[in-house]
């Protein structure tokens, strides 16, 4: 059973603002009734995910985060328990002295929402005047305390043709990676005016662009995993920002989420409530929901079946559910339509069935790396050994070929400020 990497878990429902594409349909409207699940259930559940998922990424977001007053107690329970705690906020209430308390605590990382480069959009997206300035004030305090900001944008027709001027703010205000989301409609994003095929393949190969010109920003898509047919990445490849790791959609794979009363989704964009970490444990839920095994197991259907990137793509399994209704449809955003003569993608020989075998004390170290880089790690090593010759990996072996980040103490490249913010207000 593959363990998932990356866990968002929406901690409340209450926001201070009120964005028009909300999956979550967070607000002030929700009061106390949306604060979420309690410390010391929460506490519980962080035990529950260590066991279940060693090393994942645990996003914390909501609503908005910094709304619990214990987001410090999670954060350090997280980084604890071998987990990497990242804050997704909107950015317009966090000050120097919040981002101190949640560094000291064990934050590895905020991600902040900034959809437009100048207030316009930006503020009537989130449903306040001054969101903009606001997401840039909570970005420069991060900053300053040393906390690595990840900048998001979600795309809209309004916006698409600000991809350049986005990136451009998120070098200067010293982000070290910018996503641009493709939006899902679902929750309050329903109502939202997507854009259109032609749209997506355009704005994909503007930022594929970006990644060759900017050196020293990360600037990714996510939500849109025909990024990878675009960049001619076939499942096991990789190429700058979208590594091997990143095939496919990762939803019910790799990613989770948990909705603040306790359901687990396979991602934040699927409403499907497939059981509660209330009540059952993570390792239960992986192992006896038929969602995740259809996600894992089960060939999209249509073009995306007979697609020759479909497993390195696979299409957004969000998307697909939202236009259809069926979890395993063809997603309907993507315009690339295979030839007749298309042969299904298939999965490349693993290195395990090359007589490549992990000794247990091995395989326990590579458990205390973080698991959103373990996998990348896992493979590398394997094809380092196979190139070598060798049958087995030793702690001993390991440590000859540890990545240069690793050899210096320091966190995944993603996460690691590594320089001062230019421009910052």
């Amino acid at each position: 059973m593959t363990e998932p990497w990356l866990i968002s878990w929406n901690l409340t429902r209450r926001c201070n603002l009120a964005c028009g594409h909300c999956y979550l349909d967070a607000g002030q409207r929700n009061g106390a009734d949306g604060n979420g699940i309690a410390t010391e259930e929460a506490l519980r559940i962080v035990d529950d995910l260590a066991a279940a998922a060693p090393g994942a990424m645990v996003i914390l977001t909501g609503g908005e985060p910094l709304l619990r007053k214990d987001l410090e107690t999670l954060v350090a329970a997280c980084a604890g328990r071998n987990l990497t705690p990242v804050i997704g906020s909107n950015g317009t209430i966090l000050d120097e002295a919040r981002a101190r308390s949640l560094v000291a605590a064990g934050a590895r990382g905020i991600g902040i929402s900034v959809d437009s480069a100048s207030p316009g959009f930006h503020d009537s997206l989130r449903g306040r005047k001054g969101a903009w300035l606001g997401a840039l004030d909570g970005i420069a305090a991060a900053r300053v305390t040393g906390l690595p900001v990840l900048m998001q944008a979600t795309l809209f027709e309004q916006n698409r043709r600000e991809i350049r001027l986005l990136a451009d703010l998120a070098r200067d205000l010293g982000a070290v990676a910018l996503n641009f989301f493709f939006l899902v409609c679902t929750g309050r994003g329903a109502t939202q005016t997507d854009i259109s095929a032609a749209s997506y393949d355009l704005a994909l190969r503007e930022i594929i662009a970006l990644q060759d010109q900017y050196s020293d920003i990360v600037v990714r898509a996510r939500c849109a995993p025909y990024v990878r047919r675009l960049m001619g990445l076939r499942v096991g490849e990789g190429k700058g920002a979208f590594a091997d790791f990143s095939s496919a959609c990762l939803a019910g794979r790799s990613y989770l989420r948990i909705t603040p009363e306790g359901g687990v989704t396979p991602c934040p964009y699927i409403p499907i409530e497939i059981d509660s970490i209330r009540v059952k444990s993570l390792a239960a839920i992986l192992a006896e929901a038929p969602e995740i095994g259809r996600l894992r197991n089960e060939p999209p259907a249509g073009k995306c079946g007979r697609c020759e990137f479909g497993l390195s793509c696979g299409g957004c399994r969000a998307r697909a559910l939202a236009a259809s209704g069926d979890l395993m449809a063809e997603d309907p955003k993507c315009g690339y339509i295979p030839a007749p003569t298309a042969v299904p993608e298939t999965a490349p020989a693993r290195s395990s069935d090359q007589g490549v075998r992990w000794r247990a004390d091995a395989e326990t170290r590579l458990g205390n790396i973080p698991a959103f880089v373990r996998g990348r790690v896992r493979k590398r090593l394997e094809e380092k050994a196979v190139a070598e010759g060798l049958s087995e990996i030793t702690p001993e072996f390991m440590l000859r070929n540890r990545p240069p980040w690793l050899v210096r103490g320091e966190s995944p490249p993603t996460f690691r400020p590594d320089r001062p913010p230019r421009g910052a207000r």
